[in-house]
């Protein structure tokens, strides 16, 4: 694994990146997090079998936060998705 300061296939911000990430429907945002949490728990799990302890710590903990924030975005999901169906059935309607 090489890290970098930037993700070679998208040329915009990270401002933008953020942006575009959020502009997901929530449940594929809440899916991108899961898929976040995991890398990091997968990273910090290797951190640790490297005697990385405090590193590892942080990457442990904050997987779980973005685990937790998933499952926030899933109670969003499930408040807004009745309105977000039936605007996509009025779109496909016309």
């Amino acid at each position: 694994m090489k890290h970098t300061k930037n993700i070679k296939s998208y040329n915009e911000s990270h401002e933008k990146l953020a942006e575009d990430i959020c502009d997901l429907y929530y449940d594929s945002l809440a899916e991108f997090f899961r898929l976040l949490s995991g890398k990091l728990e997968k990273d910090g799990k290797a951190d640790d079998g490297r005697g990385r302890i405090k590193l590892a710590k942080e990457l442990l903990s904050a997987s779980k936060d973005l685990e937790s924030a998933a499952n926030h975005i899933d109670v969003a999901w499930e408040i807004c998705e009745p309105y977000v169906k039936k605007w996509l059935e009025s779109k496909n309607a016309n």
